[in-house]
């Protein structure tokens, strides 16, 4: 069955490389993620898997998944798109909606097996919101309807199943305000994508959702568009001065009342909502609601604070700490497990040699030794011929002397950011696991940490942010998920398979380092060992697209050098790291970095044996 999925994923990332045009191309697929055709990044494709049986259905949603990305990544120019969009969040949810329909429709046209792709993934789209159930325009939004029937404008194609009652709520609505024709003439101008932004601004504008001309970069992107702005919408600039009163007219000006009771939840993006459905649906996450009016919040009284409080979280209601055999079912956790085992059977051999050589130096310093011409103690037989010679001499004893070993306990801290996906993390999966084993053979306890988000570029968090108003500098802005591959008290054999999970596809995200760090510090502080150490495997400095894009550029890498030096300087753990192909050196004082992934056993070795060896 592995081999079977293999063989799907190659031919669909094929697929998507060859739609978007783009060979270097490598999609994540996630069994998390929901398959519903949401484009949430064009760099790093997240696709879903199929059902374990791969039946038909489950196969073509997939595929419809990779059809909307490759079409999205191939026709879509995300800095025309920023500048060409309206600066109104309700605005720009039918906007994103606009141009999702304009991509697919260019597939749709062209290739008859990509519409029906598109269609069976539209149709699941729907069927989870319970759009088929709906009885009044009010229970769809906006701009779910607006793409809909767009799609269907441009293309031809009847609306699936799920996707009639969309259809029949609010096509009177759309054909009253902008004629039998009105989106059909979106069909025009498919390949030119700014005259179709002009013209749906036009639409939007007839449907009184708000101004036609509003070009204006979103409030959440960085300002490095700003300079093509000031070029190419110059004719805008009167327009901007008093964008604020025309947003605060639109909002209560008796055409737009009239469409927000049917909006929904169009006052967001197209796009947000969709990206952590399956987990709203198996969490029955409320989104939010209730949180308090200005949910920014401190660290935590076990999290340590960064000078005069500099570094916020927004929000913890949606981290999560969580065992790893809790990402996946059992059979996923064996199979990876034997993926791991298969992968680096060339590496186990240098990797236990080195271990085996890391076990040999601990058993020394735990070595005993004897005290001999005691008084007491136990007969020293090798003395025992002299007292035969000479009855006079008396009997010698021996005591034996214990060297000194604390009990010691390491906790190992491993990046799981996207960059270390492949190789990266199979040799530190691997290289961890048999360093885990030969420590506890020597009687020392080892516990093994993986730090990483939610969600690529926000999540919950985010979401929550937006529907608050975006506050200024609103401080991390990630979901957080820290995982336990080992726990420190638990044996490596009943763990050993949970160390595979690092290659389960869909986990590794983006990197959080300070609080990460925080958390491991917190862990290890609490055992009552007398000597602990913290060792950190890394390949990058801190980043987290959603929490930089709207607070200071420096705020995770201030925030990780705070939280060393408070553990350096403030504390008796033992800090150390590794950096694979980044210098950590200038974060920690015991550190060592490395050029390739292939010298990472080599050194986690190195550094442990030196740690050891300290006095």
């Amino acid at each position: 069955m592995s081999e079977r999925f293999e063989q799907f994923k190659s031919v669909t990332s094929s697929v998507l490389r060859t739609l978007s045009g783009k060979k270097e191309l490598e999609p994540v697929f996630a069994s998390g993620e929901p398959p519903i055709g949401v484009v949430t990044s064009l760099t790093n494709p997240r696709l879903p898997l199929p059902d374990h049986n791969m039946n038909a259905d489950s196969v073509r949603l997939v595929r419809g998944c990779c059809d909307a990305h490759g079409l999205k990544i191939a026709y879509h120019d995300p800095k025309l798109h920023r500048r060409t969009s309206p600066s109104g969040t309700s605005s720009q949810g039918v906007f994103d909606a606009l141009e999702q329909a304009r991509c697919e429709a260019l597939g749709m046209n062209a290739m008859r097996g990509v519409a029906k792709n598109l269609s069976a993934v539209l149709e699941e789209k729907c069927r989870r919101r319970g759009y088929a159930q709906a009885e009044s325009r009010e229970q769809i939004p906006m701009a779910d309807a607006l793409h809909i029937l767009a799609r269907a404008a441009m293309t031809g194609e009847t609306p699936p199943p799920s996707a009639q009652k969309a259809a029949e709520f609010w096509g009177p609505w759309v054909e009253e305000r902008l004629g039998a024709d009105g989106l059909k003439s979106l069909a025009a101008s498919l390949k030119d994508q700014k005259k179709f932004a002009d013209l749906s601004k036009k639409l939007i504008h007839a449907l009184e959702f708000g101004p036609a001309s509003d070009d204006k970069p979103g409030d959440d992107e960085p300002d490095e568009t700003q300079g093509d702005n000031e070029t190419e919408d110059s004719e805008n600039e009167d327009d901007d001065s008093t964008q604020g009163q025309q947003d605060k007219q639109n909002q209560h000006s008796p055409g737009m009342q009239g469409m927000d009771d049917g909006a929904g939840d169009s006052s967001e993006s197209f796009e947000t909502g969709y990206e952590d459905i399956l987990d709203d649906m198996l969490d029955g996450d409320d989104g939010g609601q209730g949180m308090p009016s200005d949910p920014r919040l401190n660290r935590p009284d076990s999290f340590i604070a960064g000078p005069e409080g500099q570094y916020m979280v927004y929000t913890t209601e949606f981290d999560e700490e969580i065992e790893a055999d809790e990402l996946a079912d059992t059979e996923e956790i064996y199979r990876l497990r034997a993926m791991l085992d298969k992968q680096l059977v060339n590496h186990q051999s240098v990797i236990t040699k080195l271990a085996n050589r890391l076990q040999r130096k601990l058993m020394a310093r735990q070595m005993r030794t004897w005290q001999f011409d005691m008084e007491e103690g136990i007969l020293d037989t090798a003395r025992i011929a002299r007292v035969i010679a000479n009855p006079n001499v008396p009997l010698t004893y021996k005591q034996e002397k214990e060297m000194e070993f604390r009990d010691t306990v390491v906790s190992i801290l491993i990046d799981n950011s996207g960059s270390m996906r492949g190789r990266p993390i199979a040799i530190a999966a691997m290289t961890t696991d048999i360093v885990a084993r030969t420590l506890e053979r020597c009687g020392v306890k080892v516990e093994i940490l993986g730090f990483t988000t939610r969600a690529w570029k926000g999540g919950k968090s985010r979401d929550l942010w937006m529907a608050n108003g975006r506050p200024d500098k609103p401080g991390r802005l990630n979901d957080i998920r820290h995982i336990v591959y080992k726990g420190a008290d638990a044996p490596w054999r009943r763990t050993r398979k949970n160390i595979g999970l690092m290659l389960k596809e869909g986990l590794l995200k983006e990197n959080i380092d300070g609080e990460a760090l925080v958390w491991a510090y917190n862990r290890i502080s609490k055992r009552s060992e007398a000597r602990k150490i913290l060792l950190v495997i890394s390949d990058g400095a801190p980043v987290d697209d959603s929490t930089l894009s709207v607070n200071p550029s420096n705020i995770l890498e201030l925030d990780l050098r705070n939280v060393i030096g408070w553990i350096q300087s403030k504390t008796p753990i033992e800090l150390a790291a590794i950096g694979i192909g980044h210098d950590v050196t200038r974060y920690y004082k015991k550190a060592l970095t490395i050029t390739d992934v292939d010298g990472l056993a080599q050194a986690l070795v190195s550094q442990l044996a030196a740690l050891f060896e300290e006095k």
